[in-house]
């Protein structure tokens, strides 16, 4: 099997687990080298399932026991698939001098498969789902926490330069929670989110899904703690040698999706873009737009 294969046959499988084989196939998800290096009476114990649930979940997918299911686990790790930051650092760390050349065109190579896997035909009817949510939400909510808030900052940004109703949740000065006080039934949720998952981030989507809001999900698995809660989600590929998980895709689904609401938008829009370009002259704020 693959690398990457027990992780797709997982996600294929996730919708129709029952809830303690959920529960397992999460933390398998999440916690590839617990499972790798550990038994599965440990594993079941930081699960929080029954040692017998572990068995029943390796069965579920194809294989003979739960040891069978820990070898494609340690096959990952022979391979070189790390998911820790200090053991993908040390990846990147074994490749001698004569090698940087083809480390740069691994991630090149890369970026250009997770872009490919990313915008699918699912990814396209998605994005113009999210896209109508938007435009019709009376106050749109941004979040990225931490590598994914530049991503945010990105669309919330562009998005601002057309459409006045976008509120990023930043959290500045612990005001996290504030920031949310006021979303309400109809307002819709843009969350960007990669594993490991911020605690926050997780908060704040089915915070905001209990109050009535639509989530648009961008994250990297369809069984993200993000997904559930979601009106609409857009799973991104983010494979790289890297230290994190590349955030291009999701960059490139963050540019998509501000392109659509443009292309969808009415004569308002195309006000609010000359009234922006007219504020940004006034204060100068680009070299050589003096007049």
């Amino acid at each position: 099997m693959p690398d990457a294969a027990i992780d797709k046959l997982i996600t294929e499988q996730f919708d129709s687990l029952s809830p303690q084989l959920r529960l397992a196939a999460r933390f398998a998800i999440d916690n590839p080298d617990e499972i790798a290096v550990n038994s599965m009476r440990n594993v079941a114990a930081k699960a929080g399932v029954r040692p017998s649930t572990m068995l029943r979940f390796a069965r579920q997918l194809g294989f003979e026991g739960y040891d069978q299911l820990r070898d494609q686990f340690r096959a990952r790790i022979k391979a070189g698939v790390e998911t820790s930051w200090s053991g993908r650092a040390q990846s990147l760390r074994k490749g001698s001098t004569s090698s940087r050349n083809a480390l740069i065109d691994r991630i090149v190579a890369d970026e250009h498969d997770n872009l490919q896997k990313t915008f699918d035909e699912a990814t396209a009817k998605s994005l113009r789902q999210a896209c109508q949510i938007i435009s019709a939400s009376p106050s749109v909510y941004v979040l990225g926490l931490r590598s994914l808030f530049p991503v945010a900052f990105y669309f919330h940004y562009v998005c601002r330069m057309f459409m006045g109703k976008t509120v990023l949740l930043t959290g500045t000065g612990g005001t996290f929670a504030d920031d949310l006080r006021r979303v309400e039934k109809g307002d819709a949720v843009v969350a960007f989110s990669y594993h490991p998952y911020a605690r926050d981030s997780v908060k704040a989507v089915n915070f905001a899904q209990k109050k009535g809001a639509r989530v648009i999900a961008v994250t990297d698995s369809r069984v993200s703690p993000i997904m559930a809660p979601a009106k609409v989600g857009v799973v991104v590929a983010n494979q790289t040698p890297s230290l994190f998980p590349t955030i291009l895709p999701a960059f490139a689904v963050a540019q998509a999706l501000a392109a659509l609401l443009i292309q969808e938008s009415g004569e308002e829009t195309m006000a609010n873009l000359a009234k922006t370009e007219s504020q940004l002259a006034a204060f100068g704020v680009y070299f050589g737009g003096e007049k």
